[in-house]
């Protein structure tokens, strides 16, 4: 999205405004409660941290010491922070935001047997069926638990029902087997920059993820050129187990893809459990 590296200077205002921005020395940083739609998690979440927060470790610690006070039900702390930002453990990546960077195809090429095709409305159920799995995914077992179904169905009853939302089908012999939707008109509130958010893309039949996949990568690239707006996707990671994700945001950049922000995650600090 060409992101700018500082927030804007209208965001930082409407932070102010709220209550949600405030400084270690003159360094500033924006944070707030923010509570999970899915699994209810509450969090405090940092919109933004000047850079100078996140360089130093006596500077992060005095951040996270004034975080953890000022959200004393918060369960964990999640941030915000350019993609050439690593944070000390505990602290690890919760979703990766890549930036499209590769070739935008002049004219639409179909792999041999498959064909990328626009949905239409009578493709609406299979969408959401595909979103909401999708976004159980994203957040693993959790999703699974008990009262929890409904949550993810409404959250990708959202996406669906969005007016910005563009969705393609990769087909077989006319047969849907996977698509990408994307949101045209996404906003990134703290850089105020436009953009197309690939929220979703997914192929059904194994032996045609890799042709399936860049076909409807290139798609959603010549969409988002022809609309003014560079193309973002995102990967997220494991927070559980062995960060798969990784391997994923490599593969992404050795495809055109541009690492341009990530949020990281971890347990408050007075909750951690010693290892």
């Amino acid at each position: 999205m060409s992101t700018p590296a500082l927030p804007s200077p209208a965001y930082l205002d409407w932070a102010h405004e709220q209550g949600t921005r405030a400084g270690i020395g003159a360094h500033t940083y924006v944070a707030g409660a923010q509570t999970d739609p899915v699994t209810r998690e509450r969090r405090c979440l940092v919109e933004y941290a000047a850079p100078e927060l996140l360089a130093a470790p006596a500077a992060l610690a005095e951040l996270e010491r004034r975080l953890t006070a000022a959200h004393p039900d918060a369960d964990a702390l999640l941030l915000r922070a350019p993609g050439d930002t690593t944070l000390p453990a505990p602290w690890r990546p919760s979703v990766s935001y890549m930036r499209y960077t590769g070739a935008v195809p002049g004219a639409s090429r179909q792999p041999a047997g498959l064909a990328v095709v626009p949905a239409g409305p009578e493709h609406d159920p299979l969408i959401a069926g595909w979103l909401a799995r999708a976004i159980a995914d994203g957040y693993g077992p959790a999703a699974g638990d008990t009262g929890r179904a409904g949550l993810v169905d409404s959250a990708a009853r959202e996406v669906l029902e969005a007016p910005d939302r563009v969705s393609f089908l990769l087909t077989r012999e006319g047969r849907p087997i996977g698509h990408a939707s994307v949101l045209t008109g996404a906003l990134d509130e703290v850089t105020g920059a436009e953009f197309t958010d690939l929220f979703d893309l997914l192929v059904d039949d194994a032996d045609a993820v890799r042709p399936g996949t860049a076909a409807l990568v290139a798609a959603c690239a010549a969409l988002a050129a022809e609309r003014g707006r560079p193309l973002f996707g995102n990967v997220v990671h494991d927070g559980t187990g062995p960060d798969s994700g990784a391997r994923v945001v490599a593969s992404l950049q050795e495809r055109g893809w541009r690492l341009d922000h990530r949020f990281w995650r971890r347990r408050r600090p007075d909750q951690e459990t010693p290892v």
